[in-house]
């Protein structure tokens, strides 16, 4: 038999102990055996907790959720091949179970973190109860909405100045607003199944939230125009996330509702998937889950529901048993953006960390510029950093052509303001951490002088038009200068010319077949900007709308301008205007139409379209914002890089008399006018990137405005 001095360890015992993530021994004096299993217990504990902790959500430009309806994972399993394809080749969770039965409740839990129905969940701390239901939340006794007041996902956005946007399938055809209800217009669009217009930050526009709630045809336009947010919610309307039939059908299996919704994310990501952002070395990220597994209830289908994590920093072939609900994928969303306020039940959920690769060194994201870009001098630099788990960022170097040029601290972002000369030059933006080990990113950037910005309106780059084709741009000149000329290349060749103005708009006679187009513009000093479009010319009618602009401010009735060349050998026959795809008025046989059209205020999206003896059609897109009083700023331009004194230059128009002007910069009042008529100042602006907004009034009290970020370098 032992004796008590046999369950000793003599004092030569190493003694084991985790810290910062590894196991570490140091000698010590004598440990009964009872103790050192304690301890051994204890460290294999803090080993796997420390693993665990290695596992981190990576930070992501681009995150996109979608959200589809009403089926279980099973089902998902056996109808929709696309998607679990994705989800086999990226990852999925087989054990993610839905918050409640009812729509717009999940819909709520992935924005806020809650369900705000005291009579369908339990309420996390910090929320309140906003009688909310599957459909609606009402005051009580009565079928008045009640808008959500707490926190949300769109208020940490808007807070963070991170950009966001709810792309909603038939949004504009059910009528574009807000509170447009479930159904209207006889489309399939639900507003319970767009958890953004619930919550009052949005609908009373706090930081323009409103505008950001768009139709899906702006999708496409953003994707064209390099414009897409960091986080993007993409609305299916309810012929295309499996709530009813597809489209033409009035009843249907739920192999065919569910083949619709899997053809519908098909078609909508193929394009999405093929940016850098979701090529090997990007960062994009997709979210594609359920509300429910059930019709409207989580009854007989055990709330599971299938729920795909895409991108190239999900771990290959991710298979998740970890119980998971909507609140962990609204955490997981937020720290991929770099927010750190988490909204509801989310500040206490779990990431969905294991889908994701383990950092083994820091990562770097440089949010500005983009690798490629063309810059002036001095270029601003904006970039962070996540450390490797349980460790902390200790240090930067900003390199150019292998040159120190900045160096920062134990910070998580930086900032810096980098002289360059004009040339290529390639730049290494390098994070350590407390590990010693370090991450970068490589850019290669083009400093060129201060240049005229110049941006086509119209034809979209890549867009197959009719014959001449009508080019509609404008330029902002460098600071103290004007525009004095333009020319328009086309496949190489000069094809038109104008002189000193700042807008044109030209119709370019092209041939069949895809050709170059380089629109550039001089100013006084010498110096000149161009944009390059793609186009390919098929045999159909030629639509030009000269008045007016997309993108403007307008006020009701929309004045409407336009011409149409057909086909050779062939006349006009028709015309047909659409208004958020309704048609709202009509032509015969003519070159040229010029019709008044009623539109509520909000967003529309208006379509000319004309026909010509050969049965082909051609037309032309324009979105417009009708306003009480529409403002549009004309200099400069939204997205152009000017020297200070910044020169800004609008009109407004209202059925009532102009009578004062406000320009504010960066939310600060910075200019008054008292007296209507154009405007044209010169304001100076510091160094850096601001939002200007420029708002008119009439004689009734009723304003609008218009807002363009700008960069003074």
């Amino acid at each position: 038999m032992r004796t008590s001095q046999d369950n000793s360890i003599s004092s030569s015992f190493v003694h084991w102990f985790v810290r910062e993530g590894r196991v570490l021994c140091v000698k010590g004096t004598s440990m009964s055996l009872k103790s050192l299993s304690w301890v051994a217990s204890v460290a294999t504990v803090l080993v796997m907790a420390s693993l665990a902790g290695l596992a981190q959500v990576p930070v992501s430009r681009h995150v996109v959720l979608v959200i589809d309806e009403n089926h279980s994972f099973d089902e998902v399993m056996v109808n929709m091949p696309w998607l679990v394809a994705q989800g086999d080749a990226n990852g999925y969770a087989t054990n993610f179970k839905s918050d409640n039965g009812g729509s717009l409740l999940d819909y709520l839990w992935l924005a806020s973190g809650s369900c705000h129905s005291a009579a369908n969940c339990t309420l996390p701390p910090g929320t309140h109860d906003f009688n909310c239901n599957g459909n609606d939340c009402y005051y009580p006794g009565t079928t008045t909405t009640d808008p959500i007041t707490d926190d949300s996902i769109f208020r940490e956005l808007n807070n963070a100045g991170t950009s966001w946007r709810v792309y909603a399938q038939s949004y504009g055809a059910a009528g574009g607003t807000l509170t447009t209800p479930d159904n209207a217009n006889n489309t399939t669009y639900y507003r319970r199944h767009n958890g953004a217009t619930w919550y009052a930050d949005v609908l009373n526009n706090v930081d323009g939230s409103a505008s950001n709630v768009v139709d899906l045809s702006q999708l496409g336009v953003d994707e064209a125009n390099g414009t897409l947010p960091r986080f993007m919610i993409i609305a299916p309307d309810g012929n295309h996330d499996a709530h009813d039939c597809p489209v033409g059908m009035q009843t249907c299996t739920v192999g065919q509702a569910l083949g619709a919704a899997d053809e519908f994310l098909r078609t909508t990501f193929t394009p999405i998937l093929s940016t850098p952002d979701f090529q090997p070395g990007g960062d994009g990220l997709i979210f594609v889950t359920f509300d429910e597994c059930g019709g409207g209830t989580d009854n007989g289908c055990g709330a599971a529901i299938y729920t795909a994590v895409i991108g190239p920093k999900v771990r290959p072939h991710t298979v998740s048993n970890v119980l998971y609900k909507h609140e962990n994928t609204l955490r997981t969303i937020l720290d991929a953006l770099q927010v750190t306020t988490y909204p509801g039940s989310a500040a206490t959920a779990t990431d969905m960390s294991d889908f994701f690769t383990r950092l083994s060194k820091p990562e770097v994201t440089v949010s500005s510029p983009a690798d490629g870009d063309l810059v002036t001098s001095p270029v601003k630099i904006q970039a962070s950093a996540v450390p490797t788990a349980g460790h902390a960022i200790s240090g930067w170097y900003v390199y150019v052509d292998n040159a120190a040029v900045y160096h920062a601290g134990a910070v998580k972002t930086i900032n810096p303001s980098v002289n360059m000369s004009t040339g290529t030059h390639t730049v290494i933006v390098r994070a350590w951490d407390t590990s010693g080990a370090y991450g970068d990113q490589t850019l290669s950037l083009t400093v060129t002088k201060l240049v005229p910005f110049v941006k086509v309106i119209t034809p979209v780059n890549k867009e197959n038009v009719g014959a001449p084709v009508n080019i509609q741009a404008s330029a902002s000149p460098t600071a103290g200068h004007t525009i004095s000329a333009w020319k328009i290349y086309l496949d190489g060749v000069l094809a038109y010319s104008a002189g000193a103005v700042n807008e044109i708009n030209a119709n370019v006679a092209m041939s069949v077949g895809a050709h170059v187009l380089l629109v550039r513009a001089w100013d006084t000093s010498g110096a000149y900007g161009d944009q390059h479009l793609n186009l390919t010319i098929i045999h159909k009618p030629a639509v030009t709308v000269s008045t007016p602009l997309t993108l403007s401010n307008v006020i009701s009735p929309i004045n409407i301008q336009a011409s149409a060349t057909p086909t050779t050998g062939h006349t006009i026959t028709g015309w047909v205007v659409y208004l958020d795809e309704t048609p709202v008025y009509r032509a015969g046989a003519v070159d040229t139409i010029h019709a008044n059209i009623t539109a509520s205020l909000g967003k529309h999206t208006v379509l000319v379209r004309a026909w010509d003896s050969s049965g082909a059609n051609g037309d032309q897109a324009l979105t417009l914002q009708v306003r009480r009083v529409a403002v549009n700023i004309s200099t400069p331009l939204n997205g152009a890089s000017v020297n200070s004194p910044v020169n800004i230059k609008a009109t407004a128009s209202s059925v009532n008399t102009i009578t004062g002007w406000h320009v504010y910069i960066d939310s600060i009042d910075s200019y008054g006018q008292t007296y209507g008529g154009p405007l044209d100042i010169n304001l100076a602006m510091g160094f850096g990137a601001h939002v200007i907004l420029v708002r008119a009034w009439d004689d009734t009290g009723a304003y609008g405005d218009q807002t363009i970020e700008l960069t003074v370098p």
